[in-house]
């Protein structure tokens, strides 16, 4: 967008506004960018469209909301269960007021409430956060996210059905025998000896 020079005797606006009023006669696609860059009327007068924009759509979520509570009535806020601080709980497991999920759950396995897996027990003993992560973890990706989320996942997406009956060759290299057997120094298992 190339700026005409602007001659005083022509009646045309000039490329940059010297008042609100030139401002405002002129519409914002018509202003260069170079104009808009440091004008403070301008910007002025943009912040306050978009002041009235937000008005006038907060007046029309509120004249919608109301023209549906006038067919449906009222909405009622959703019941929410008090939530336990952490002390409470505490004393809760202590005083075996809480029973314990984690009694007849073995892992691996799925359980009926994950949330109450996270909630008893520390970590330190296996319970708790670290009980709740390995359960989690333990689930495939198609069941807890529904749908590829990262792009590793379209890799491993469809990798079960074609692994599912992989068996490795019979010449293949295994180093669990030479790891176990052949080590470079310390004490032999077998003899006790150096």
């Amino acid at each position: 967008l190339k700026l005409k020079q602007h001659s005083p005797g022509t009646g045309a606006d000039p490329p940059f506004p010297r008042s609100r009023r030139q401002a405002a006669r002129r519409p914002l696609w018509a202003v260069p960018l170079q104009a808009m860059a440091m004008d403070s009327c301008l910007t002025a007068i943009l912040r306050e469209t978009m002041f009235k924009e937000q008005k006038f759509q907060r007046k029309w979520e509120d004249q919608e909301r109301a023209a549906r509570e006038a067919i449906e009535g009222p909405k009622m806020p959703p019941v929410q269960q008090p939530r336990k601080s952490c002390q409470v709980a505490q004393l809760e497991q202590t005083m075996r007021i809480q029973s314990n999920p984690h009694v007849g759950w073995q892992r691996g396995r799925p359980h009926d409430s994950p949330q109450s897996l996270l909630r008893y027990g520390v970590s330190r003993d296996g319970q708790g956060r670290k009980a709740y992560l390995d359960h989690e973890g333990r689930r495939d990706p198609k069941i807890r996210f529904g749908q590829q989320v990262t792009t590793s996942h379209e890799y491993g997406w469809t990798a079960l059905g074609a692994t599912k009956n992989y068996k490795s060759s019979p010449f293949a290299h295994r180093p669990l025998i030479q790891g176990q057997f052949y080590r470079p120094m310390g004490v032999s298992f077998s003899t006790g000896a150096l």
